[in-house]
């Protein structure tokens, strides 16, 4: 545990260091929260334009809390991919990370820390300004903003082992597969109840939904934040059911996700796509 910690630290910093080097740190920050806000504005003049009036009320909620929270989905998920396509084939250096004394796994959960670090920063500026500009009814005196935290703990461990997937396919395809990175982010985003009721779906999409544990998480954050349900299919179960299907549904996905990307690097060694440069 000890070494892993020491691995996943270093490969935090140096993750910090891959994605700031364009500017200092004060205008990297400023552009990590500066995204966030420009997808809630985007979202909200949309709803303004098509239905004045209703900006303020929990229609508009749904919307914003999935919206915010999906940040966490593109960034981390798609983040821990795409790292593999940096550092194999723009700074040539992943052939030396894999000869070094670590597991290339425990680099790559390192490497989703950074992007998890600066999602959080996004998505807490989000929900402030929705909450003291936008005047969103985020939060109250029940809600519990331990639980809230502890439950984008447990979806984020889902959403960090999605990106381990990616990056398992990542070890083995060309580097423009990104489009398929991009394309899973996506569907999850149809799919998973981030912008509307999944009710709305029609009914063999709903079955998918109800099988990706993102939908369970995007449920029980509005239910902690607002303090009451929101999707159809899933109005009828507890918070306390939710939390044991997430948390299910994690365990499951962390232990496909392992022998997935067990497998996947092992065929990259076997075809030596180790050091594969690809280019477009």
């Amino acid at each position: 545990m000890k070494r892993f910690l020491e691995v996943v630290r270093a490969s935090s910093w140096l993750g910090w260091q891959v994605e700031a080097n364009w500017t200092d740190p004060f205008l990297f920050v400023v552009f990590s929260i500066a995204k966030p806000l420009s997808a809630t504005l985007i979202l909200f003049f949309m709803v303004k334009v098509v239905s004045p009036g209703s900006t303020t009320g929990d229609a508009f909620l749904f919307l914003f809390l999935g919206n915010t929270f999906f940040l966490y989905v593109t960034e981390v998920m798609i983040g821990v991919s795409w790292a593999v396509f940096r550092d194999r084939e723009d700074y040539e250096t992943l052939k030396y990370i894999y000869v070094a004394p670590l597991r290339l796994l425990h680099y790559l959960f390192g490497r989703s820390a950074t992007r998890m670090t600066t999602a959080t920063l996004g998505v807490l500026v989000a929900l402030l300004f929705g909450r003291f500009v936008l005047g969103l009814g985020i939060g109250g005196p029940e809600t519990s903003w331990g639980a809230v935290a502890a439950a984008t703990a447990l979806g984020l461990v889902s959403v960090a082992w999605l990106g381990i997937i990616l990056a398992g396919v990542s070890l083995v395809v060309a580097r423009h597969s990104i489009n398929l990175n991009e394309g899973l982010g996506g569907l999850l985003y149809l799919l998973s109840g981030a912008i509307f009721p999944i009710e709305v779906l029609p009914r063999w999409a709903q079955q998918v939904s109800l099988l990706l544990p993102i939908t369970y998480w995007l449920e029980l954050i509005r239910r902690l934040v607002t303090g009451r349900p929101y999707a159809g299919p899933l109005r009828h179960l507890s918070d306390g059911s939710l939390w044991l299907i997430l948390a299910a549904a994690t365990v499951a996905l962390a232990v496909v996700g392992a022998l997935w990307f067990a497998g996947c690097e092992h065929l990259a060694r076997a075809r030596g796509r180790i050091d594969w440069k690809t280019n477009y």
